[in-house]
């Protein structure tokens, strides 16, 4: 049997793509540090983004140059892209939070979403991508309001390249989906969410920053974790109302 050398080398790369998402938890900056380069070879179409326009000159090309790559030095990357190591305050200083990988057993949907998409009508892995994407946003929108205390640094523009990162995969696991329909609402929302978040990210515009906070801390300790102990601010159309 003769095998393709192709074929070989792109299995290859494929195995060990994979390996590294692993190790880097559910798209957590170290696979988004490796992989960002592919997700900007992706149409710009795919990714819409609301009014005001992404000024894709300066972010654009700072996504793509060389230094981006899974081998550049710390020298040659700011601060943001390597948060879990932020130089900004000394190390050894006492309450800094550190990005934290999201924790699967925590997952627990609330009442308020299950009506929304059916049992069956997301697999597994678009759910745990959605918690996911909840918990790492949730992170870098606390520590960008909050400072190191709150959570862990990053700047505006990389949070905005980072909630793109999580809009497109996203959507590639969208459209794996056999029962996306009777998931259509809860799809919808998370598009125009990371949308209304990257914009606002992009433009530096502190009230829908802030909107946007109180949406993704509702999707992740509320809707996701169903916490009954955390805030609700009562951001999403899936809020549940509860007494205190």
């Amino acid at each position: 049997m003769r095998l393709d050398r192709r074929k070989i080398l792109s299995l290859t790369g494929a195995v060990a793509l994979a390996g590294v998402v692993i190790v880097g938890g559910i798209y957590g900056p170290t696979a988004w540090k490796v992989l960002r380069g592919q997700v900007n070879m992706v149409p710009s179409e795919e990714v819409v983004i609301q009014t005001p326009p992404v000024n894709s000159t300066a972010s654009g090309q700072e996504a793509t140059s060389p230094s981006d790559s899974a081998t550049e030095g710390q020298a040659n990357n700011p601060p943001s892209a390597q948060p879990e190591k932020s130089t900004s305050t000394p190390t050894d200083q006492k309450g800094n939070k550190k990005y934290t990988e999201p924790d699967i057993s925590l997952l627990n949907p609330a009442p308020s979403v299950a009506g929304y998409f059916g049992p069956n009508a997301l697999s597994d892995a678009a759910k745990t991508l959605a918690f996911g994407i909840a918990w790492n946003l949730h992170q870098y929108a606390d520590g960008y309001l909050g400072g190191a205390t709150a959570g862990p640094q990053m700047n505006n523009s990389d949070i905005k390249k980072y909630i793109v990162f999580h809009k497109t995969l996203w959507e590639k696991q969208m459209e794996k989906e056999t029962k996306l329909s009777q998931a259509a609402t809860l799809d919808t929302y998370m598009r125009n969410l990371l949308n209304r978040g990257a914009d606002a990210f992009d433009s530096n515009d502190k009230i829908r920053i802030e909107q946007f906070h109180q949406e993704i801390h509702d999707l992740d300790t509320h809707i996701f974790r169903d916490d009954l102990s955390s805030k609700v601010y009562g951001a999403t159309p899936f809020a549940t109302k509860r007494t205190e």
